[in-house]
């Protein structure tokens, strides 16, 4: 017997005044259920205790640490309690990750399936698994994320360009691999399933450079914001590596989709088309919600090249929410996700999250053979993977709550607006029809009028050059030589400045101005852009500061790293702030010269930094529309901005009640084919006049490729008993996982024809699990598998009611009661005591 089962018929028995006779033993000693946890072995015992003695102190003497200083339910033994010491002082583990990793190892030795089950089946078991229950593409992806791939059945769509699935594209630099650590180059056959193989991203590629004429004039703003659509950014970083990075892809839900090994190249548009490839062809009637940090650019590029023609229709685009703020105004009103149709609250940053998990794998990925650097992160991602489905029920409510928060929110602020009135009639002024329609006129606004406005802030800019050169002049003596240089810079900015007026458009900034009115709005509407530009430069630098690598760890950088990030934003802070300065001159000047033209608001730095990428500041709509309420009015605009939020919370919870009926759909499906499966197979195994020929439902799965080899037809037999068996553990503590959150994601959502089919399903196959657990039918050990766990989960009845362990608060009734006779128990035994040292009856 292993060191770390406590042997209860070995333990000392207490010899206390209280417990040395045996009439009053079982009076003085109880028992308790506790979980002890060794480093080979984990039980559940009753564990005797006394009341001469603490309860923690006791279980040292077992040889147990105690969790807790009062009742303690669950114990460590002393070995482990060394073993995380010394681990400790060499690799600073925390405690969590260490009781976690523990956890997971002896959840793969016990009989006993616990919640946190994380172990993975072999490359080779997963093949036989997949292969042989011949499971389809969308089997296999419904398997890696059932809230996105799950069984579509009576979801009702608002409108139809409303997407079915929602997932992330990004690149990443940091996971890049020298050239000089390793030469191999992994064929395709070697490369993990997430990953495209290398040459369907030629051939995408070969496709992109056939069509760069059509893409020429395409506006390049967005791109130039993002420091990772920018190659030269990376020519000294790169040139030492032969893989640069990955480009990856995950649904709304965070797990990891597909991948792109990016090599010797930067962030191509060609990747995201790889991607978008491969899963058009998988899912060929789902419509798809595509969030980028370049959504714009993918979109133009798509439609200009003529690419995915035959599914662009399918598709909806836009830009992450985190990154929307490195966009013009122009191009959030079509792509920011919180102002746009149907994307609920995603927000499109699971890349970042996925990034953060796997930046642990750099240093060492950066040396390693490349083939080991993909299989690694595949790996760990499948990692990821398990454990985000392991709390998809938690996900799915907390979504729910935080949905239900913001739609309330919302609602109340639009009742607010709804309850103002005009002053002189009486009227309400704003309804959500008004909201929608200005939010129309804006977004239509913008989208028309790109080229305009940019037209009018270069003439901005001009101007405002020639004012700070003749400042400049006027306070600096000069040569006759710098007076020539003088007069030909003049002349230079006025032929500039007559040739932008003639390109500025009849209607450019509001009508009803001077034209030297004009101008100074002009100079104001550029400074604003240049406020918005140093604002935006210093979030971005910001940005490693704030990207969280795990739990307890502060951010990815070390000091010196931090340092330099630092003295980037002071160097940042000081031209906002010399910006800031002149855009607030300029706008306090403007109203004092206007008094009955709305002009742009001032705001302090504190207030500037606080600002989100979407609020009403950054609308330059009163630089060309002011008399528009969308672009002066402060109600209307909070109005617009509310109801956005309102439709997104609603577009939310329809969604999640999506999710979460595929995923019981999935469950309850997978169940029943696992259980299926089990049963054939047992059936086959013992049945001593078995026929020669294999089942047709055990067909594809039993003569697997790689189960050739084997001995005997009860080797395969074995052998695919233990990979079906393995799935359905995973499968039923899942279904337990999910079970306390499920009920309430349902019946909180909007209802669907089928959900009492789904519920009664679902409950059946819960009920039957937990039968099993209370019997101890289910173990934990793949293989370890009995007739009777196989005829439970079918249906069947058992005879023998299981004992219930007692109740903890009776064991509280039973202290209690112990505590009040434990005054005469102790004058019964100092009375015995007496009368043998004295002699004399007392």
């Amino acid at each position: 017997m292993s060191k770390d089962l406590l042997q209860l018929d070995r333990l000392p028995r207490c010899f206390c005044a209280a417990a040395k006779y045996l009439h009053m033993y079982e009076t003085a000693v109880h028992t308790r259920k506790l979980h002890l946890i060794g480093i080979t072995h984990r039980q559940t015992a009753d564990v005797p205790f006394c009341k001469c003695m603490p309860d923690v102190v006791r279980l040292v003497h077992y040889g147990y640490f105690a969790c807790s200083p009062d009742k303690p339910r669950t114990a460590f033994s002393i070995p482990v309690m060394q073993f995380h010491h010394f681990l400790w002082e060499t690799a600073v583990l925390s405690t969590y990750s260490f009781v976690k990793a523990l956890s997971t190892f002896l959840d793969s030795r016990s009989k006993l399936p616990l919640v946190e089950l994380y172990s993975r089946v072999l490359q080779l078991s997963n093949s036989i698994h997949t292969q042989g229950l011949s499971l389809s593409t969308t089997d296999q992806w419904a398997s890696k994320c059932p809230r996105c791939f799950g069984p579509r059945e009576g979801e009702v769509k608002v409108d139809e360009s409303e997407p079915d699935i929602i997932m992330a594209l990004d690149g990443n630099f940091q996971q890049r691999h020298y050239a000089y650590a390793s030469k191999d180059n992994p064929p395709e056959s070697k490369y993990p399933h997430a990953f495209i193989p290398p040459s369907r991203i030629v051939a995408n590629a070969v496709t992109f450079a056939a069509t760069d004429s059509a893409a020429e004039g395409i506006d390049p703003p967005c791109a130039d914001s993002h420091k990772a659509a920018n190659d030269i950014r990376g020519e000294t970083t790169w040139e030492k590596c032969d893989d640069n990075g990955l480009f990856g892809s995950a649904c709304r839900h965070d797990i990891p989709l597909l991948f792109v090994n990016i090599h010797k190249t930067g962030e191509k548009l060609y990747y995201p088309i790889s991607i978008l490839n491969h899963v058009l062809s998988v899912f060929p009637q789902h419509k798809v919600g595509i969030l980028y940090d370049l959504g714009c650019q993918l979109e133009t590029h798509v439609r200009k090249r003529g690419l995915l023609t035959e599914r662009v229709g399918d598709l909806m685009f836009g830009t992450s929410v985190f990154h929307a703020y490195a966009h013009e105004w122009s191009c959030q009103v079509k792509y920011n996700p919180r102002l746009n149709w149907w994307w609920g609250l995603s927000d499109g940053e699971c890349l970042e999250r996925l990034w953060a998990f796997l930046s642990p794998l750099i240093s060492t990925l950066r040396v390693s053979t490349r083939l080991h650097r993909l299989t690694a992160i595949q790996a760990r991602s499948d990692y990821y993977t398990n454990q985000l489905n392991e709390s998809a029920a938690v996900w799915l409510s907390q979504k729910l709550k935080h949905a239900k928060v913001v739609h309330r929110v919302s609602r109340e602020a639009l009742e607010e607006l709804h309850a103002i009135r005009d002053p002189n009639t009486g009227r309400q002024l704003y309804t959500n029809d008004f909201f929608e329609q200005q939010w129309r006129d804006e977004r239509n606004y913008h989208l028309n009028s790109s080229t305009d406005k940019r037209q009018e802030v270069e003439l901005g800019r001009l101007l405002s050059l020639e004012i700070e050169l003749e400042q400049a002049w006027a306070t600096v003596p000069m040569t006759p030589e710098q007076v020539v240089n003088r007069a030909n810079t003049v002349d230079r900015v006025q032929t500039d400045l007559a040739a932008q007026r003639a390109r500025v458009a009849t209607k450019g900034v509001v009508d009803n101005l001077p034209p030297e009115q004009k101008d100074k709005l002009r100079i104001l509407w550029y400074l604003k852009t240049e406020l918005r530009r140093a604002f935006l430069s210093l979030v971005e630098e910001k940005q490693p500061l704030l990207r969280v690598c795990r739990a307890g760890e502060s951010s990815t950088l070390g000091t010196r790293g931090q340092q330099r990030v630092l003295d980037a934003l002071r160097k940042r802070a000081n031209k906002l702030k010399t910006v800031l300065e002149a855009y607030n001159t300029q706008a306090t000047e403007f109203a004092a010269s206007n008094p009955n033209q709305p002009a742009p608001p001032t705001i302090t730095h504190t207030n500037l930094l606080c600002l989100q990428a979407d609020d009403t500041f950054w609308n330059d709509g009163l630089f060309t529309n002011a008399n528009e309420p969308w672009a002066i009015d402060p109600h209307t605009q909070d109005g617009i901005r509310r109801l956005a939020s309102h439709q997104r919370s609603a577009e939310e919870i329809r969604r999640l009640g999506w999710e979460a009926r595929r995923l019981m759909r999935w469950a309850t499906h997978y169940h029943t084919q696992h259980v299926a499966l089990l049963a054939a197979l047992n059936d086959h195994i013992t049945d001593p006049d078995r026929p020669a020929n294999i089942p047709p439902l055990l067909d594809s799965l039993v003569n697997h490729p790689f189960l050739v080899n084997h001995r005997s037809l009860d080797d395969k037999l074995k052998s695919c008993e233990v990979i079906v068996h393995a799935e359905t553990i995973h499968l039923c503590t899942l279904q337990l996982d999910w079970n306390r959150d499920m009920h309430k994601v349902v019946a909180d959502t909007p209802a669907q024809t089928d959900d009492e089919t789904i519920l009664e399903l679902w409950n059946v196959q819960i009920n039957r699990i937990k039968l099993s657990l209370a019997y101890g039918f289910l173990s934990g050990i793949p293989g370890d598998l009995t007739s009777n766990q196989i005829h439970v989960l079918n249906g069947g009845a058992v005879e023998d009611v299981p004992f219930e362990d007692k109740d903890p608060e009776e064991e509280d009734k039973d202290e209690e009661t112990y505590l009040a006779n434990i005054e005469d128990i102790l004058a019964e035994t100092m009375r015995a005591d007496l009368e043998q040292e004295n002699g004399v009856v007392v």
